[in-house]
């Protein structure tokens, strides 16, 4: 069993009322991976410039990340910076800078799985998540994640591949963005009867996540006791811890999924607690199984 996530690697400079930090590392690949590694071996395809820290390689290493296809080209690494002015509203981009990302073509090296791995298709281009899916045709899961710029700038395309996934993790605004409706029960039916998309997730931040299928919807609550710090990568640390929950079981249905979420709520709680990803390096299943139990507890689960 194995993960295979494509997606950004990053530099990211961010304020928020507790501080700030720049430089630090970033990027959806990076939360996911190390996030999935708690329970599975996990494969990235992305790339970085020549600036990006060689022992981040390492260190992923260590926690069973395979980085084969994490390429290293001439020139600067992606970087973003941006700005919670409170922890309850996206924060506000101060600038992007593509770099290396802006060239990216995503490619599956010969030493990850050919199939039956999940695939995640992390925040990238609807042309490049359509790509991969043509590279890797006998995925076992297919997720994906995506924006609100895709959904503005490319809805034609995303749409199409939106028909071929199994699993949709997107936030409030983006599913409503997505499915041209004011209300989330309005949007998610209109996903579900007109993309076919078997399970959609939608993450709300503090208030828990929501998963809707074509036959039922299920709330789960967010794990309320934290001390945020810095909201970036929370939902690449769920996603991750998402799919290595269901990589690690023979059947997928609502029940399986509910489960996952519970245990992605969980562990991407503590992603919040430090800056990038200080807190998930320092991370102990201990810890995890700890919050798993006492959110159990309050989802009744």
């Amino acid at each position: 069993m194995s993960i295979i996530v494509v997606g950004s690697s990053a530099f990211d400079d961010i304020k928020t009322p507790k501080g700030s930090r720049k430089k630090i590392i970033g990027g959806s690949c990076i939360y996911f991976s190390i996030a999935a590694s708690f329970k599975s071996k996990t494969h990235i395809v992305s790339v970085v410039g020549k600036d990006f820290p060689k022992n981040i390689f390492k260190t992923l290493n260590k926690k069973d990340v395979s980085t084969d296809g994490l390429k290293i080209e001439n020139g600067k690494t992606f970087s973003w910076g941006g700005t919670y002015n409170t922890f309850s509203e996206d924060p506000e981009t101060r600038f992007t800078h593509l770099n290396v990302f802006e060239k990216f073509s995503p490619d599956i090296p010969g030493s990850y799985p050919q199939k039956n791995a999940i695939l995640f298709l992390a925040n990238i281009d609807p042309a490049l998540q359509n790509k991969v899916l043509n590279l890797y045709p006998n995925p076992r899961i297919v997720g994906l994640d995506t924006m609100n710029f895709w959904i503005n700038s490319k809805r034609k395309e995303l749409s199409k591949i939106l028909k071929k996934i199994d699993i949709l993790t997107i936030n409030e605004l983006e599913l409503k963005l997505l499915g041209r409706k004011d209300s989330l029960h309005d949007s998610l039916k209109v996903l579900i009867e007109e993309l076919q998309i078997k399970f959609i997730i939608v993450k709300r931040g503090s208030a828990g996540s929501m998963l809707a299928t074509k036959k039922a919807f299920h709330w789960i609550p967010g794990y309320p006791f934290c001390n945020v710090v810095d909201p970036t990568g929370a939902g690449d640390s769920y996603a991750g811890a998402l799919f290595s929950y269901l990589d690690n079981k023979k059947n997928i249905n609502e029940q399986t999924i509910l489960d996952a979420m519970i245990y992605a709520s969980s562990l991407s709680s503590f992603t919040i607690e430090k800056f990038g990803i200080d807190r998930l390096l320092r991370l102990k299943k201990s810890d995890i199984r700890k919050r798993e139990t006492e959110l159990k507890k309050i989802a009744r689960l």
